[in-house]
């Protein structure tokens, strides 16, 4: 295009010397050529963008985080006249576009048109656009290039994905503290639950282990029901899109992944948040899962719902019992923080921290106190990876 534009500017020099030391009919016909000439390619592009039209379309606007989703989208000429360099834009901040060339130019013909059929993937939880957000329309001549916003944009809700744990630590992640004080375990109750390092290999019932495949013992009469309990930020940390969508997506994933986790098997978790005001989930089986998972995709970070305000309903909420331990899942370490660790501590709670966050120096990593096993969760990161 530069090299166009040069030499357009070239012939219009050439002209302006030629009626400028010659004139005649011949050269200022030359003249007026090389002068209407980009007037009339730049008229032709603003006639083709009004004139052309795009039509998309998706298949759900409901869509999960990093699934794909068939999408469809179609570029029409219903003109007597070809559209030359027509190029589409797509949002590509939250989302991409699989197996097409993005910079591909399509030339349309008299009345037709071209469609495509590709995959659509959104990368983060929330609501925003997706597909084509501009066009770009070039002349003949390639002199001019402009780009026009689409007029009519898809807008999407995406939910959180949900990441099976195949097996997370037990030192670091759960389940049941060490510390419990002996119980009476003589008489074995009807509950199952599935095997953990240490447990008794009498109390294997071979049935349940041989129908869910997995090693399943006995729960024992006064045995504590072990617990997680799971405090979760709920704070919008930046005004940005682009900044709080990755942040909040992690928060949700890593929170979601745990649960049913433990839901799954058999572990009752409870989930502590701000929603308007401090709450808290109670998930014990894969049923109310479900409807933990249908309120997450809802849920609305705010920007008062900041950790100490969390802290606080903490500790105006009862302490845990010796059977539960607790997960921080956050984005920043506070003295409030600090202050509930230590009185768990005291009460001999375990305690473990998923900060979750692309700069932990920035996050108070430092304070953590050194009885709190912790890992970091980055925006991209596998839970997988990261947890296993």
């Amino acid at each position: 295009m530069r090299m166009s534009r040069i030499a357009a500017l070239a012939l219009f020099v050439l002209s302006l010397i030629s009626i400028s030391f010659k004139g005649g009919p011949v050269s200022y016909g030359f003249f007026f050529f090389t002068l209407f000439v980009p007037l009339v390619s730049f008229i032709y592009t603003i006639v083709v963008y009004l004139r052309f039209k795009i039509y998309q379309e998706i298949d759900t606007r409901t869509i999960v985080a990093g699934s794909s989703t068939p999408f469809y989208f179609s570029l029409q000429n219903e003109d007597i006249f070809a559209h030359a360099g027509v190029r589409t834009g797509f949002f590509s901040d939250f989302s991409y576009i699989n197996g097409l060339d993005t910079d591909t130019e399509y030339e349309l013909m008299p009345e037709t048109g071209i469609k495509k059929e590709t995959l659509l993937v959104c990368k983060y939880r929330g609501e925003y656009e997706v597909g084509i957000e501009s066009v770009t329309v070039t002349d003949y001549l390639r002199l001019f290039s402009v780009t026009f916003k689409n007029r009519e944009t898809l807008k999407v809700h995406v939910s959180p994905r949900l990441e099976i744990l195949a097996s997370p630590e037990r030192p670091d992640m759960v389940i049941a503290s060490s510390d419990n004080p002996p119980r009476d375990k003589s008489v074995p109750d009807i509950l199952l639950r599935e095997y953990i390092q240490g447990d008794d290999v009498r109390l294997i019932n071979w049935k349940a282990t041989a129908r869910t495949g997995k090693p399943m013992v006995k729960t024992l009469t006064g045995e504590d029901t072990p617990s997680v309990r799971i405090v979760m930020d709920s704070c919008r940390y930046d005004e940005d899109a682009e900044k709080y969508l990755p942040l909040e997506n992690k928060i949700l994933e890593t929170v979601l992944a745990l649960v049913y986790y433990y839901s799954e098997n058999g572990i009752g978790v409870s989930v502590n948040l701000i929603n308007d005001r401090y709450v808290t989930y109670r998930i014990e089986s894969t049923d109310s899962f479900e409807e933990f998972y249908a309120a997450m995709s809802g849920y609305c970070f705010r920007p008062d719902s900041d950790v100490p305000r969390l802290i606080k309903g903490c500790r105006e909420d009862s302490i845990p019992s010796s059977s539960e331990s607790v997960i921080y899942v956050l984005h920043k370490w506070t003295d409030e923080a600090g202050e509930y660790s230590s009185l768990l501590s005291g009460n001999m709670i375990r305690q473990s921290l998923l900060l979750v966050t692309d700069d932990p120096d920035g996050s108070g990593l430092k304070a953590v106190p050194g009885n709190i096993g912790y890992r970091v969760v980055g925006y991209e990161s596998r839970l997988s990876e990261v947890l296993i």
